[in-house]
């Protein structure tokens, strides 16, 4: 299985990849760990691109994150599953407030070796925003333009993940039949 995980900050895609990582016996790939290095020093986009593709051409991944728009479209042509967390911006902001507070004085773990949490809060913010405004209306017009070769899930309410991970794990159980 090839999955992407996208949606703006604050809604669950670190979460929900671990989860299904766990759940599918799949390697997950947390994009803010290739993009920046310590203290969210944003990494070089090419050198990103290298270690992205690298992960796009093995047999079975999860790849989570929105990190370098450039590559978005990549991702949604290498994966066979696209889920989209496509809560409303006041969710957003909340839970991404509440996992600051909840990591201040500890690392979290799906952030970058030694980047404390904030260092990245007004960055995030500023970013949450260009996602809403700018990225997310783009990838909804590339969704349309792969709705019939691709499985896209598209989670508007937190009560539809526990049936799309019901699916999911079917769909694996019958691919290792």
């Amino acid at each position: 299985m090839k999955i992407i995980i996208t949606g703006n900050g604050g809604t669950g895609k670190s979460t929900l990849a671990e989860k299904l990582g766990k759940k599918l016996n799949l390697p997950v790939t947390h994009l803010d760990k290739i993009s920046f290095g310590k203290d969210w020093a944003r990494l070089n986009e090419n050198e990103h691109r290298k270690i992205l593709n690298e992960i796009l051409k093995s047999d079975n991944w999860i790849v989570e994150g929105w990190s370098y728009q450039s590559t978005m479209k990549e991702r949604i042509k290498a994966a066979g599953i696209i889920i989209y967390l496509a809560y409303p911006p006041w969710f957003s902001y909340m839970n991404a407030v509440k996992r600051h507070i909840q990591y201040t004085f500890r690392y979290n773990p799906y952030d970058p070796p030694k980047s404390w949490i904030w260092k990245k809060t007004i960055r995030m913010f500023k970013a949450m925003n260009l996602v809403r405004k700018v990225y997310e209306p783009e990838f909804r017009l590339w969704l349309d333009e792969y709705k019939h070769s691709e499985l896209i899930f598209v989670i508007k309410k937190r009560k539809e993940l526990k049936a799309l991970e019901s699916i999911l794990v079917s769909m694996n159980n019958q691919n290792n039949a």
